[in-house]
């Protein structure tokens, strides 16, 4: 199939972080999972789900960002059931799409499941197997380095346009703001919001030194699809901002959003996750990314609007 020829996109997990952003990219006209139409963890459901929209309403091109998804601390917890959780629905959802021959078929991953130890800076895909993924996410990391494996090879068969996506740490609108099991950036925009409602000091996890290439949600949506029209490779596309941060940089950068007081205070005794893990980037050279002043600024103004109803 012409890369270039219109597309029905198929967007799985579309209420969530990514999958909501690219919904409001492509508008109408396309399907949009939520796991009310299907819970993609029962193949039998889900093959029905997928053939019925590829037979019925000409899919063509599926974006998964469907996940069971989380934070240091819940990822720590609950290992196994992430691994379980994210293997089978990977699994489902590639098995009928490669018995249907989807010509499109692009596959989220992230930057966690690069190895802990025994990589050189900055990361690129040849790395993924070196080693180890960190002790603190082993399941999420191993079911993705799976469907990582499983997208190129189903490629290398069905000689189709399958490729994966790792992007670095995404925040934005319509993402997890639990303060336990969401990951760090909406995590201490909650805190943030709490301290700013009661007076009170922010506290952050660790010391705030460790490093972090950060994404604007929206900005990934642009790379997801300028991706499948561009990207000439079974190999994962680095979906990646080179800029590094510091978490101590972002929570002021959260602070100053809020106009809270920007002391902050320092939990030694929590988990800090990896110190630093940048990435290579395959986004074009003219791409324009969010700045983060900008992207924190549009995520926090959405929390506040939406504080009743977002997931927290």
């Amino acid at each position: 199939m012409d890369k270039k020829m219109s597309k029905k996109y198929l967007i799985t997990g579309s209420n969530g972080l990514v999958g909501s952003a690219l919904k409001e990219l492509l508008g109408d006209g396309h399907i949009y999972h939520t796991r009310n139409d299907v819970d993609l963890l029962d193949l039998k459901k889900t093959k029905d789900y997928i053939e019925y929209n590829i037979k019925q309403n000409n899919v063509d091109t599926i974006i998964h960002c469907a996940a069971k998804v989380g934070g240091v601390q819940a990822n720590m917890n609950n290992n196994k059931l992430f691994f379980y959780e994210n293997f089978v629905m990977n699994n489902n959802l590639m098995q009928v799409c490669f018995e249907n021959d989807l010509p499109n078929f692009v596959n989220l991953l992230s930057t966690c499941i690069f190895p802990d130890k025994g990589v050189k800076y900055p990361l690129d895909p040849s790395q993924i197997n070196n080693d180890k993924p960190h002790f603190s996410n082993h399941g999420y990391s191993y079911a993705k380095r799976l469907s990582g494996i499983q997208t190129e090879y189903i490629n290398n068969v069905l000689d189709k346009n399958w490729f994966s996506i790792i992007p670095t740490n995404v925040y934005g609108e319509n993402d997890n703001f639990n303060l336990e099991d969401g990951h760090v950036i909406p995590a201490l925009i909650h805190k943030a919001y709490l301290c700013k409602k009661n007076n009170t000091q922010i506290k952050i996890w660790g010391d705030g030194s460790p490093l972090r290439q950060i994404i604007y949600s929206k900005d990934l949506a642009k790379l997801i699809i300028w991706s499948i029209e561009n990207w000439n490779s079974n190999k994962p596309f680095m979906a990646v901002n080179p800029n590094e941060y510091s978490i101590l940089e972002i929570t002021n950068q959260i602070c100053k959003s809020f106009k809270i007081n920007e002391e902050i205070e320092f939990d030694l005794k929590k988990p800090m996750g990896q110190f630093k893990k940048p990435a290579i980037t395959n986004a074009p050279d003219n791409f324009e990314f969010t700045d983060v002043e900008t992207g924190i600024k549009n995520t926090t103004d959405w929390f506040i609007k939406n504080f009743d109803t977002l997931r927290k």
